[in-house]
């Protein structure tokens, strides 16, 4: 690859053929400024016409993509948009920008003014040509020095690239998606491609915040690139077999938010995660949200590594089946704890005789306590009486295994819900389909929805 000054504007030339040649600027505005997420109407209604050409730069520095969706602007201010320093600070996309990709004419001149102080890059399209000399030649030559935040969808489809992007010096936020149809995610080519890919993060030492979401399901021993990785406070893992490599994550001393999944949704792993394996976290003591999803087995062992606890503030344990009733007094070694919930679906393996009284009522020491979830692990409402010592809690989600009819309703609000005097929500689940509907009882909203394997629901 070389370097060619044609006219005081550089481009990059292909001495084999020369799919990177000198185009012309005013071919690359437009299509460009279409493409970061900008509509542009012909509309003269706007009052936003009516400021001065200095106001609306000004204004337009501080709106975001959503914001600027939402106007109809007219008239010259329009040309503000053509300006690239005036939308540096929203994300620029990898897979419409004519200078990552192939065979699209741009200048050198072009491409440095649309990357000055441009922080944010996304990557949304798998069938997008974007070329890695291309990327490569631009991180070589520092024009992507200002990047710090990079979302990328279809990760398989763009492994090279992210493997390039990992040598950027300033990412503090990386976020990576790869949904697939059941051939893709059993390929064992897309497989190897994303192993390389995480393999190379352990460049990025500057990363603060780290989100993986894979359809397959690869070795947790592909995490050894978080051993680099001492700057990160938040983690979320989905889509990795963690019967393996969680003693990777011995030393982020620093993480505030811990979000695993054992395998992910498409996927069970043959072998289950041991309790003794999370004692490999025992000096993650910053931990205030911690999400374990997919833990069967679960108890005070594996509890022991986050309890006691003065930092935590949010707990989440789902579709950990068999879970052991002593964990219960664990958790309620967080006194400072805001959010529970233990969420499971009516197929989940859970053995409620062993939660009894005497293992709620440790519960009762979470005074902070403001929302609880309880799916599948009591027998009716009348086991709520044990944690009546709740009383800051304002939202409250139950599902049973017995849907409720209007005698047990009638019982639960006149004899249950008054032990919880700040209680503001209520929201009864089952896996009964058509049962979502809303009603008000004083000053208390109660929800009626349907919850099956899989669905994402609102708790807080």
């Amino acid at each position: 690859m070389q370097l060619h000054i044609i006219s005081n504007k550089r481009t990059l030339f292909n001495s084999r053929h020369s799919d990177l040649q000198i185009g012309r600027l005013d071919s690359q505005w437009t299509p460009l400024k279409s493409r970061i997420d900008l509509i542009m109407s012909s509309s003269s209604s706007s009052p936003l016409i009516r400021l001065p050409r200095a106001q609306w730069s000004e204004i337009i520095s501080h709106l975001s993509a959503d914001d600027l969706k939402s106007l109809r602007l007219a008239g010259p201010r329009e040309s503000c948009l053509r300006v690239p320093h005036l939308t540096s600070h929203l994300a620029l996309r990898m897979d419409h920008a004519p200078f990552f990709l192939q065979n699209v004419e741009y200048t050198e001149l072009a491409t440095g003014k649309w990357l000055a102080n441009r922080q944010r890059l996304i990557i949304n399209n798998a069938h997008a040509p974007i070329c890695p000399r291309r990327v490569s030649y631009l991180i070589s030559r520092g024009y992507l020095d200002s990047i710090t935040h990079i979302t990328v969808h279809d990760g398989h489809a763009h492994a090279h690239v992210v493997m390039l992007l990992s040598a950027l010096p300033n990412v503090t936020y990386l976020r990576i998606i790869d949904q697939g149809n059941p051939d893709e995610i059993s390929n064992v080519r897309i497989r190897n491609d994303l192993e390389l890919m995480v393999a190379s993060l352990s460049k990025l030492t500057t990363l603060q915040v780290l989100d993986i979401e894979i359809d397959c399901v690869i070795s947790g021993r592909n995490l050894m690139f978080l051993q680099s990785l001492h700057e990160l406070k938040h983690v979320r893992l989905r889509g990795f077999d963690l019967s393996r490599g969680i003693e990777n994550m011995a030393n982020l001393t620093r993480l505030k938010t811990l979000h695993l999944c054992h395998g992910n949704f498409y996927s069970s792993p043959e072998e289950d995660v041991k309790e003794e394996h999370l004692l490999h976290l025992m000096k993650l003591k910053a931990v205030e949200n911690l999400h374990l999803e997919g833990f069967d087995c679960l108890g005070e062992t594996g509890m022991k590594s986050f309890s006691p606890s003065s930092n935590m503030k949010h707990l989440t344990l789902k579709h950990c089946q068999e879970m052991k009733e002593d964990c219960i007094p664990c958790i309620g070694e967080m006194p400072n704890l805001e959010s529970l919930h233990i969420v499971n679906s009516s197929y989940d393996d859970i053995d409620i005789d062993n939660f009894q009284t005497e293992n709620w009522g440790y519960l009762n020491e979470l005074q902070k306590l403001k929302t609880l979830s309880l799916f599948y692990v009591m027998v009716d409402q009348y086991d709520l009486l044990d944690l009546s010592g709740l009383t800051c809690l304002e939202t409250l989600n139950i599902a049973f295994h017995e849907n409720m009819d209007q005698e047990a309703f009638e019982e639960l609000c006149t004899s249950v819900l008054p032990k919880f005097p700040s209680l503001k929500k209520l929201r009864i689940f089952s896996d009964e389909m058509g049962m979502d509907y809303t009603m008000q009882r004083g000053g208390m909203q109660i929800e009626f929805s349907s919850f099956n394997f899989g669905d994402e629901v609102e708790l807080d």
